[in-house]
């Protein structure tokens, strides 16, 4: 029989929003039965805790919804031959893997989609005036986000959004800064795709690509 020590722990940061892969040892909850995994951004992902090393408690900070989500496994379940998907119940998609090392890598690999496919797979597609519009919106969206061009000026980079018909909403939960971005045509694309990065202003709410007699409006 083969005693499985290690495990390898995938989870994309809500804060920065990259893929962080982390080695976990059995042998690592031998001293205070506690283990804390950080971003390199200093974000704190998961904690994994147990007494006996056979039942382990997880909680982990979720990309999708921003809160935390808790899970109790036996030891087989983490130390197992297949990648386990940390599941969010809000948006029913995996914030990340543990398993066997290519295991958790392939799954990531197939996990990798835009914010434009998942909100296609929940059905918000049929909800837009103009879908075509708001998905290619939300793909530049992703791509800003996961280059860490996406935040606002009081330092939050975790900022949240909300789908409307027409538009995008982005808001900052620690500042109230607001940014809205209009979906109602490919003007529209034409003006967010141009944007290098976006950083809301604090306490205000900015029209990001409104456009007005050909100008921009922002205020």
């Amino acid at each position: 029989m083969i005693l499985t020590t290690h495990t390898t722990i995938a989870i994309q940061c809500p804060r920065c929003g990259e893929l962080e892969f982390h080695a976990l040892s059995l042998f690592a909850f031998s001293g205070k039965g506690r283990v804390g995994l950080h971003c390199r951004c200093g974000e704190p992902l998961l904690i994994a805790n147990s007494r006996d090393r056979k039942y382990f408690n997880i909680s982990f900070n979720c990309t999708f919804c921003g809160q935390s989500h808790y899970l109790r496994l036996k030891r087989g379940a983490l130390w197992g031959k297949s990648a386990l998907p940390l599941m969010c119940s809000e948006v029913e998609a995996a914030a990340g893997f543990v398993g066997p090392k290519q295991k958790v890598a392939q799954a990531c690999k197939e996990r990798e989609k835009s914010i434009a496919e998942l909100a296609s797979e929940l059905g918000y597609e049929d909800e837009f005036e103009n879908p075509e519009v708001m998905l290619k919106l939300l793909d530049h969206l992703h791509c800003l986000a996961k280059e860490g061009a996406l935040g606002c000026k009081c330092g939050n980079y975790n900022l949240t959004f909300e789908l409307l018909t027409d538009r995008i909403e982005l808001y900052c939960e620690i500042c109230d800064a607001v940014g809205i971005i209009f979906g109602e045509n490919y003007d529209n694309i034409q003006a967010f795709e141009g944007m290098t990065s976006v950083i809301l202003e604090e306490n205000k709410t900015i029209l990001l690509n409104c456009t007005h007699h050909g100008r921009f409006a922002t205020d």
